[in-house]
């Protein structure tokens, strides 16, 4: 089906199929779908299977582009049914799919979700064990953090970034810290905003600064998206995400709402989850609603991703069952006090194990991990 008259403006920025990358194990995936699928639907309904890319959700039917353009979809019986083999599943934004369209129906219908070169996923609630899946098949995250305000500097920084990069390298997709708003701070606050994020981030990633308001970074961060490659936009509620997408688009495609002063907090403006195509020869950003905060439960692997440093020199301390705080022969301790490693880097990682440690008792037993 066509999206009606009232999309049409909305949809303008939505990548093509052709703008997607569909790696070898899921074009695989895919044939081995369509011929377990003929096998138990028959050949004519396998021959109506094309694959697409889930490219919006939002509170209406998840929309897809194939081949032959965009059209919404319902999903098969199966995905309400765990023991058909779709589990949880349900297709998130990014994600390639096997939909079947027949021209005699307005929806298509999604059979089936290829496998995910990356998950980016979160605990849904402390008790149900639930992971919701924001997007998937992302190449690089973009940790959008708002300067100026009044909040947005020493711990509270240092946190905000460091739990972000957590779910980003538990998600197995490159990571890359965005100022936004730098017309709200002063050189200090950005100098030292910048030396928290890249300590934070290590040498190698990218740490930008940029505002909407006047035009500044976006080149380079449309650079750190490059053509057939996907990134998301990472950042609570009031970070200026929509501000920035809208900033790299070149229009405004998306909603901006107000930030309160007194704790420079937005409201949920963004209620859909969308892949936009950036203008020229870049590839495509994913934008979803804004997070309230950013809990982190079960991402013990993401934090050794992220501080591999300070897991490693961890191996030699005294005491295996060492929480590098007051214990003799704590070799982590011992190279932040010789600058091996920056002890920003070193807080970090043990507020943010000691915060996980807490929350993993108050995970149901049969789902802690």
């Amino acid at each position: 089906m066509s999206p009606g008259s009232s999309e049409v403006e909305a949809l303008r920025d939505v990548p093509t199929l052709a703008d997607i990358r569909i790696d070898d194990q899921q074009m695989a995936s895919f044939e081995e779908f369509r011929a377990t699928f003929a096998a138990s639907a028959g050949e004519a309904a396998a021959e109506r299977l094309t694959l697409g890319c889930v490219v919006r959700l939002d509170r209406g039917f998840p929309l897809v582009a194939h081949q032959g353009g965009v059209l919404r979809a319902e999903h098969a019986v199966a995905f309400a049914k765990r023991d058909r083999g779709c589990g949880d599943a349900l297709p998130a934004i990014g994600d390639i799919v096997a939909v079947r369209i027949d021209p005699a129906h307005d929806f298509g219908v999604i059979e089936a979700v290829m496998p995910r070169r990356t998950s980016f996923a979160r605990w849904r609630g402390k008790n149900r064990g639930e992971r919701q899946v924001l997007a998937a098949n992302v190449d690089r995250i973009l940790v959008v953090q708002p300067l100026g305000g009044g909040r947005q500097t020493g711990s509270f920084l240092r946190d905000r970034i460091a739990r972000a990069l957590v779910l980003v390298h538990d998600c197995g997709a490159e990571p890359a810290v965005v100022f936004t708003k730098s017309d709200r701070a002063s050189d200090d606050e950005i100098a030292d905003a910048l030396r928290v994020a890249q300590a934070l981030a290590g040498s190698e990633a990218r740490v930008l600064v940029s505002s909407a308001t006047e035009r500044e970074g976006l080149a380079e961060i449309r650079a750190l998206v490059p053509p057939h490659t996907c990134a998301m936009i990472l950042g609570e509620s009031g970070a200026g995400k929509s501000t920035l997408l809208n900033a790299l688009l070149g229009h405004d495609a998306l909603t901006v709402g107000a930030v309160r002063e007194r704790d420079d907090k937005g409201r949920h403006t963004t209620v859909a989850r969308v892949m936009c195509k950036l203008p020229g020869a870049y590839g495509v950003i994913a934008d979803a609603p804004g997070l309230r905060s950013m809990t982190l439960l079960g991402h013990e692997a993401g934090l050794a991703r992220a501080f591999p440093d300070i897991a490693q020199v961890a191996e030699a301390c005294r005491f295996r069952d060492c929480t590098h705080t007051h214990e003799p022969g704590c070799a982590v301790r011992a190279a932040g006090a010789s600058g091996e490693i920056d002890p920003i880097r070193i807080e970090a990682a043990l507020a943010l194990a000691s915060e996980m440690r807490v929350s993993a008792q108050s995970l149901d037993p049969d789902v802690r991990l």
